[in-house]
């Protein structure tokens, strides 16, 4: 059975991660409405990545001596909420990211990942590399549900030093 660790410290390191997925949500909740996740000239959208109510779990598939590793196969997966820019909460991130380059020191590896953005009107789909040690992601948004069939486009997500993130979504025609 995997030893599953919810250290605040890897949960810290992590949240680079779960800002670059909560930067979907601002896609459908920002500035415009969710229906222009369809609009011809594009889309820009800010969205804010909450700490409160997340959860967190490093899932180790693999044995290591050290609690600061994050090895080859190791998981990490985890839920935000997601804010639009005046604080409302307004959708769920969901992620799940696999370690495909380890490392005994947990700020080196490297991790893929996967997520789904619940939000008002369906889902968005988002998948990004990324590093724990990372202030800045950049992935890409792959698809959705509802009125977010079909968007794709591509996202930022940046760390605040207070916790969570700014998320900008860029979606594209």
């Amino acid at each position: 059975m995997p030893y599953v660790s919810t250290s605040r410290t890897a949960r810290t390191v992590l949240a680079a991660v779960a800002v670059a997925a909560l930067a979907l949500l601002a896609l459908a909740i920002g500035e415009r409405a969710p229906a222009s996740a369809q609009d011809p000239a594009g889309t820009v959208l800010k969205l804010t990545g909450l700490e409160k109510g997340s959860t967190f779990k490093h899932i180790r598939n693999t044995k290591s001596a050290s609690q600061r590793a994050n090895l080859l196969g190791d998981l990490i997966v985890f839920t935000n909420a997601l804010a639009d820019t005046g604080g409302k909460v307004v959708g769920r991130l969901h992620v799940k990211c696999v370690t495909t380059t380890g490392s005994s020191n947990f700020l080196k590896s490297k991790l893929t990942c996967d997520g789904v953005m619940t939000l008002p009107g369906g889902t968005m789909t988002l998948q990004a590399i990324t590093g724990p040690a990372s202030q800045t992601t950049n992935g890409a948004i792959t698809g959705g549900t509802g009125v977010y069939a079909n968007a794709r486009g591509v996202f930022a997500s940046t760390e605040r030093r207070s916790g969570g993130s700014d998320d900008t979504i860029t979606l594209v025609p």
